[in-house]
């Protein structure tokens, strides 16, 4: 006998399709119609078929295999028990942070693409939190470096240092404008510091101030603790950029007698004291003791570390007795500290081109100071204390640079006439 072929009918719901096929079968004598639902949801790829006795119910149940169709709920209609449960853990878990599942998913698996380890994802996230300008208080390395120096002005740090501050720390806001200080990279501050021109000393200078600013800002919470990206920056060698020059005794001859007035007090101080430039632009002339022998430096007016007694030999004695004053500044230049230190870099040209000893040797009085008083007195720690330098360094730069007699020329150099 041959077989009926099956009638088939579909039920659609939006772009889904489900098709039901109705079989007629004789059991008994009796004749009974047998409704098949085509079933694609409860396994993914696959036809199931489900039977129904009754017209009505197959269509219910086709109506909703067609609705999970068009809404792509048929994964979640092919769940077992199971995994079930564990989708509602997950809702669990996530109703706290209120994300929906599917893009929760979608997050997690672009992370893990990204971070390639699952297991990093908090961690990566606490970083995130620590680290991320978003997440740190709002504000600037302008507004740091503000805040920072006027906490030294408050401290009652000296005027010179504040305008040093602003000065080099001006040049660093300059190059990273509007900048948050969580935002740079160790490869950023190396970058800036490579691009400063002149001698190492110069950018060592440039990096420890650079290095106050972000520290500030890390003890202010501004970028977490322990991540100043300047602590990752070589710093620049300390090895000398140039061999050490002075002035022989007959030169600083020829620019003690082309030296101005104003300018005179700087030559003195510096070739025979061996006071640091900075140094001779805080010092007032109350500190200056002539009957005690002694320039008193004094640490809290300036911006390098040490206060001390600098000697005043038998011809600097000679030469400021009739010229010290009783106070007032030593270098009585106006304006801020950069504009009085502006001031004598031109006093210092246009003495030595008076002399006729062009270019100026940059710290050539004090670099002739240390080599003269230890050539003389043969002593590096006695020299060290009176330079306010270490005996290191007084022995490896300076120990071998003149002999006796030059140290004894040099100290010897008088005025011509009694007064100016």
């Amino acid at each position: 006998m041959k077989r009926q072929k099956p009638s088939k009918e579909t039920v659609r719901i939006g772009n889904a399709s489900v098709r039901i096929y109705s079989r007629s079968r004789t059991i008994a004598g009796k004749r009974y119609v047998i409704y098949e639902v085509c079933d694609y949801v409860s396994s993914p790829g696959k036809r199931k078929l489900r039977s129904f006795n009754d017209h009505q119910a197959a269509i219910k149940e086709a109506q909703r295999l067609a609705r999970l169709l068009s809404t792509g709920d048929a994964t979640a209609a092919a769940m077992s028990g199971k995994e079930a449960a564990s989708f509602g853990r997950c809702l669990e878990i996530l109703r706290p942070v209120g994300v929906a599942p599917e893009l929760a998913c979608a997050i997690f698996a672009e992370a893990t693409g990204i971070i390639g380890n699952a297991t990093l994802l908090p961690a990566a996230a606490r970083f995130y939190v620590e680290r991320h300008p978003n997440t740190m208080p709002k504000v600037t390395l302008e507004e740091a470096a503000e805040e920072m120096i006027e906490l030294r002005r408050k401290a009652n740090a000296s005027g010179p240092y504040l305008d040093d501050l602003k000065s080099r720390t001006g040049r660093f806001l300059r190059t990273f404008v509007g900048f948050h200080p969580a935002s740079l990279t160790t490869a950023d501050c190396q970058r800036y510091l490579n691009d400063i021109e002149g001698a190492n000393s110069t950018r060592r200078v440039h990096r420890q101030v650079v290095w106050r600013l972000l520290s500030h800002c890390e003890s202010h919470g501004y970028i977490p603790k322990g991540s100043n990206p300047m602590d990752g920056v070589k710093p620049p060698s300390a090895k000398r950029d140039a061999p050490i020059q002075v002035w022989t005794p007959q030169e600083m001859a020829k620019l003690l007698a082309a030296a101005s007035p104003s300018f005179l007090p700087v030559l003195l101080l510096g070739g025979f004291a061996g006071l640091r430039t900075s140094e001779i632009m805080a010092l007032h002339w109350q500190d200056v003791r002539l009957a005690e022998r002694a320039v008193k430096i004094v640490h809290r007016k300036l911006r390098c570390a040490g206060s001390r007694l600098a000697p005043i030999t038998d011809n600097l004695l000679a030469w400021l007795g009739p010229i010290a004053k009783k106070s007032g500044p030593v270098w009585a230049s106006p304006g801020s500290w950069r504009e009085r230190e502006r001031s004598m870099t031109l006093e210092q040209n246009r003495c030595a081109e008076a002399a006729g000893l062009l270019p100026w040797r940059h710290n050539g009085l004090r670099h002739s100071f240390c080599s003269y008083r230890v050539a003389l007195t043969q002593d590096v720690p006695r020299t060290a204390l009176e330079a306010g330098n270490s005996a290191p360094t007084i022995f490896q730069h300076y120990r071998a640079l003149a002999t006796q007699a030059e140290g004894q020329e040099w100290f010897s150099i008088l005025p011509a006439t009694p007064a100016r």
